[in-house]
This record gives C-alpha cells, sequence and structure tokens, in this order.
C-alpha cells in the first residue's frame, strides 16, 4: 500500500466487509468509517468492486508473505508442511476479519471467483512444489500433487472459517496437531493404501 490513506481506506473497507457483506456495504459506510471524503476513495478506486478486489489482492499477499517468509530451504518437505499449517492457522488468527470476507465473499460470482483463484495461484503452488520435493525424497507417498496442495489450503481454511464464526476468540494454531495427524496419517492411520 503506498499511502497512508490506502491504509485507512483498506482497514475501514475491511470493517464494513466482515460486517455487512460486500451486498449491504457501501462506499459511503467504508468513507465514513476511514475518515475521509468519499471522493477520496473514488481517486484510488473506481468502484466498491475494484475496492474489493484490492482488498482481497492485498490479503491474498500478506497470506503468501506470512508463511512462505516462515519457509527455509534447510527444512524438510514435511517440516515445511507443518509450518505451512501452522502459519495459515497463524494468519487466520491475526487477521480474522480479512479472512472472514477473503472466504466468504471471494466465492460469490463467477468473475470474482476466477479473479480470487488467480491470486490464489502463487501461493498454491509453492505448496505444490513442496508437494512435489517431498514426493522425490520418498518422504510422501506418490499423490496428485496439485489436489494436495489446494486440499491443503482448502482444509485449512474452511477449517479456520468454522471456527472464527463459531468462536471468534478461539486460537486457530491449537488445530495444527490435529491437522497434521489427519494429513500426515489418513483417518485411519494405517500407512498401507486403502482396499476399494
Amino acid at each position: 500500500m503506498n499511502s497512508s490513506k490506502t491504509r485507512m481506506i483498506f482497514e475501514a473497507a475491511i470493517d464494513i466487509f466482515c460486517e455487512r457483506g460486500f451486498e449491504k456495504a457501501t462506499m459511503d459506510d467504508i468513507a465514513t468509517k476511514a475518515n475521509v471524503a468519499k471522493g477520496t476513495i473514488y481517486y484510488h478506486f473506481k468502484s466498491k468492486e475494484e475496492l474489493f478486489v484490492f482488498l482481497v489482492e492485498e490479503g491474498t499477499n500478506l497470506l503468501r508473505e506470512h508463511v512462505l517468509e516462515r519457509l527455509s530451504d534447510q527444512m524438510t518437505p514435511t517440516d515445511k508442511i507443518r509450518a505451512i499449517i501452522h502459519e495459515q492457522l497463524t494468519f487466520f488468527k491475526d487477521y480474522r476479519d480479512l479472512c472472514i470476507i477473503i472466504l466468504r465473499e471471494a466465492w460469490g460470482e463467477e468473475q470474482r471467483q476466477l479473479q480470487f483463484r488467480r491470486m490464489l495461484v502463487h501461493y498454491v503452488r509453492a505448496i505444490e512444489e513442496i508437494v512435489i520435493s517431498g514426493i522425490q525424497t520418498g518422504e510422501f507417498a506418490e499423490i496428485d500433487s496439485q489436489t494436495a496442495a489446494w486440499s491443503i489450503f482448502g482444509g485449512l481454511s474452511i477449517t479456520a472459517l468454522n471456527h472464527l464464526y463459531a468462536d471468534p476468540s478461539f486460537n486457530l494454531p491449537m488445530l495444527a496437531p490435529s491437522f497434521e495427524q489427519m494429513l500426515f496419517h489418513g483417518l485411519t492411520g494405517r500407512h498401507e493404501p486403502i482396499d476399494e
């Protein structure tokens, strides 16, 4: 974000979109919350949709930076996936309202869905590369790496969203051990394939 006014608009938009949803939020509401003239918002954003897309894009960039910068080349693929689980849950806890907006609103109309998936692709691709690395080293089973990456992101996201709605004060990183257990050992806890 390149200015303090943009930051104020961004933070006000998070509050208003989270509280009222995309459809009921107005630029007037956001301007009042940000303590700026409505014209100031329109100077930076042509429409409510453009502001919303900016908010989602900034949010996904924050997520990517927050999680991936915690990874190091010294970590094994398993360690990296564990770190992703913990850091994504931590991000959702620290940016609760932003995450609710992204996960609740971004799956609305078709155009918004496409934009959202494009924004997330770099983050999910980074997870996929770790899965591929784990397959190559023999740490992970031969699985579809893209499905695994989206499942990790999606499973964490929906689980977090459920808890954020049920109890906003819930400490999301506490879910990490259960999620790791299910991811690395499955529901059965067996290490051999399940007969079909």
